[in-house]
C-alpha cells in the first residue's frame, strides 16, 4: 500500500481504516477533507482541543517543576527538563485527540463511498450476511448505511421499499 502524503499521515498512521479506501486518490480525498474539518477554529471542538492541550501542558509543565524542587539542580536543567515535557505532552495530547476524531470521520468517509465499516470500531463488513445483522467485533447492530451497502439488489429494494 502506497502511504499517503498527506501531512495527516503522521498523527493517523496504523489507523486500519485508511486500509479501507479503493485508491490512494480517494483516501488522499478524504484525509484532505478531514484536515479542512479539523484545522476550522469556527468549531466549538477545535477550541475544546487548544483548552484541552494547554491545560495539560500547564499540569504537566508546573507539575513537573514542582517535583524537580525536591531535587537541587540548576535552575536552566528544571527550566529544560520541564519545557521538554510540556513539549511532549503537546505532542501525545495532540495525537490523541485527533486520532479519537479523525477515525470516526475516516468511517463516515468510508460510508459515503459506500465501503461498510462499523461505525463503532471500524471493523471491514464487507462479505458479512445481513443476519444476524451485528458486527462480529463489537457487537454493535448495522445502521441503515451499512444494510444498504451489504444488501444485494434484490434485498436493496426491500429496505428502500421500492
Amino acid at each position: 500500500m502506497k502511504r499517503p502524503r498527506h501531512l495527516l499521515n503522521l498523527t493517523l498512521s496504523g489507523l486500519p481504516e485508511l486500509q479501507y479506501f479503493e485508491s490512494d486518490e480517494a483516501r488522499e480525498k478524504a484525509l484532505s477533507e478531514i484536515g479542512t474539518e479539523a484545522g476550522n477554529p469556527v468549531q466549538g471542538s477545535w477550541w475544546a482541543a487548544v483548552g484541552m492541550i494547554w491545560g495539560s501542558i500547564f499540569v504537566v509543565y508546573h507539575g513537573a517543576r514542582w517535583l524537580l524542587t525536591w531535587v537541587v539542580w540548576p535552575r536552566w536543567i528544571e527550566d529544560a527538563l520541564g519545557m521538554v515535557l510540556a513539549g511532549l505532552t503537546f505532542l501525545f495530547v495532540l495525537r490523541a485527540l485527533h486520532r479519537s476524531g479523525a477515525a470516526g470521520e475516516l468511517r463516515e468517509k468510508l460510508l459515503v463511498g459506500g465501503v461498510p465499516v462499523c461505525r463503532g470500531c471500524g471493523y471491514l463488513l464487507k462479505g458479512l450476511p445481513l443476519d444476524p445483522g451485528r458486527c462480529p467485533e463489537c457487537g454493535r447492530t448495522f445502521d441503515d448505511d451499512v444494510r444498504r451497502i451489504l444488501a444485494s439488489p434484490a434485498d436493496a429494494e426491500k429496505l428502500t421499499g421500492d
